[in-house]
């Protein structure tokens, strides 16, 4: 019959869903954080993103040359970089760990949260490593 069209609303498809990433590839994972990426569960939203997130990333390394020089040279600057994602990871293991007591949480989830708990310490011990042997240098003049 022409003309008809089904009432019935599509299914949602199912949500996006964070990747397992093998730390040999980090590189194919540039872009935005997987803790940002995550809010965004429609999947072709989430693929968009990521799409975009890889061509910035190979944009940044097509014109890195033409951007001011890191004060403390790249290894440092970048180094300074994974202290920052350790530290927001600690953050967010704490926040997760918290949920137990601001949230109702299922056994599984409690089991979880519990355990980035314990961890957000041990994260902290390695981003605090990170940062004493970084020390203050920045490549200003001491």
């Amino acid at each position: 019959m022409q003309g008809f069209t089904d009432p019935t609303p599509d299914p949602a498809p199912p949500a996006a869903a964070p990747p397992t990433i093998d730390p040999a590839l980090f590189e194919d994972f540039e872009g935005f954080r997987e803790t940002t990426l995550a809010v965004f569960t429609d999947p072709k939203s989430n693929a968009a993103l990521r799409t975009v997130g890889e061509l910035l990333y190979s944009l940044a390394l097509e014109f890195w040359q033409h951007w001011p020089k890191e004060s403390e040279g790249a290894f440092f600057h970048q180094s300074r970089a994974v202290l920052a994602d350790l530290r927001h990871l600690q953050g967010w293991l704490a926040h997760l760990g918290a949920e137990r007591t601001a949230s109702a949480l299922t056994d599984d989830e409690e089991r979880v949260s519990s355990l980035c708990e314990s961890l957000a310490p041990d994260l902290k011990a390695i981003a605090d490593a990170l940062e004493v042997e970084l020390g203050t240098r920045r490549g200003e003049e001491e």
